[in-house]
């Protein structure tokens, strides 16, 4: 089902003349929705040995992501008892980039609207019809737990692109990063929580590893003092890679090495890359969408070793233990 999930949406070169712009408005949505926007992850029951594929028949029909809190991904098929059968397409780009449910309540921060707060009207618009488009599934779910510390976010919210902004690839890239939470992933944090300024994209947030993906595991190693007695390496536990153009990044890989890389799970061929990185819904991006993100990262500030240990020594003076960024 996977592979045949990314072949599909591989397949977005130009459209066909004879098609409506209701089709290419689908289309699109499904690109975004099962691509770089990641909204499956959340929004349907998961197979536990392949992140990236939903329990048949159940896409778009939510999930329980946290029993006990509760945290609730919500049924987002077109069920009018259920779902958002009876939303208007600007209640649904309201949800996803500002982070409002219909009757007004703020949503959890699980949904990264900081990050899809960046996403274009005609983006916006093609999930809304893409969503439309799915067979609706009658599955009521009860409300997540209002949530009453937010923290805060390395990615603050910010106006709507204009399509007519994305003409160069690194804009492009950049747009397409957001959209991907990869500054969020990937930007280490203080011991308090918060995301640590300078030092973006550098990699080293905790994640542990639950039925093939990664959840968040909390304040990053190198702020804490099991971090200095190695926390780290403990088992179960991975940190984010550093992806700026530091010799500790991707300051040696190439557009295609990149490329290959995202696509196949694999770096350069060889090293697999963690469950906590979901490789396997970016996979289905086009090389040029792909290569337009390696160009963006490119152009960032390069976040070193030497950076991290500045960084640590200042926020955690105590000695030992590793700095707990990825490699």
């Amino acid at each position: 089902m996977a592979a045949l999930l990314v072949a599909g949406l591989l397949a977005l070169a130009p459209l066909a003349g004879g098609q409506t712009s209701a089709t290419a408005r689908t289309v699109r949505g499904a690109y975004l929705a099962r691509g770089v926007a990641r909204c499956f992850w959340c929004h349907a029951p998961l197979d536990s040995g392949d992140p990236a594929t939903p329990q048949p028949e159940t896409l778009g029909s939510g999930d329980i992501l946290d029993e006990k809190t509760p945290i609730i991904a919500p049924n987002i098929t077109p069920d009018d008892e259920t779902g958002l059968g009876r939303w208007h397409d600007g209640e649904i780009a309201r949800a996803i980039r500002e982070g409002i449910g219909r009757d007004g309540r703020r949503l959890r921060s699980e949904h990264p609207s900081h990050y899809y707060s960046v996403m274009t009207d005609e983006d916006a618009g093609a999930i809304a019809t893409y969503l439309r488009s799915l067979p609706p599934i009658r599955r009521s779910l009860r409300r997540s737990a209002e949530q009453r510390d937010r923290g805060e976010s390395v990615q603050p919210p910010v106006p709507p692109a204009l399509a007519s902004a994305l003409q160069s690839v690194t804009d492009r890239g950049a747009y397409l990063v957001q959209l991907g939470e990869c500054r969020g992933c990937h930007t280490t944090t203080t011991r308090d929580g918060r995301p640590e300024r300078g030092m973006e994209f550098g990699g080293g947030r905790r994640f542990r590893i639950e039925k093939g993906a990664g959840i968040e595991f909390g304040p990053d190693p190198a702020f804490t003092p099991a971090a200095q007695r190695g926390l780290p390496g403990e088992e179960g536990l991975v940190a984010s890679a550093n992806i700026t153009p530091d010799a500790s990044g991707i300051a040696f890989y190439t557009r295609d090495v990149f490329i290959q890389t995202i696509r196949t799970g694999h770096v350069a061929g060889v090293r697999r890359l963690s469950a906590a990185m979901p490789w396997v819904f970016f996979r289905t991006m086009t090389d040029d969408d792909l290569g337009a993100i390696f160009s963006y990262l490119r152009t960032l500030p390069p976040v070193g070793i030497a950076s991290a240990t500045s960084i640590r020594r200042r926020t955690a003076p105590a000695a030992g233990g590793g700095t707990g960024w990825g490699s």
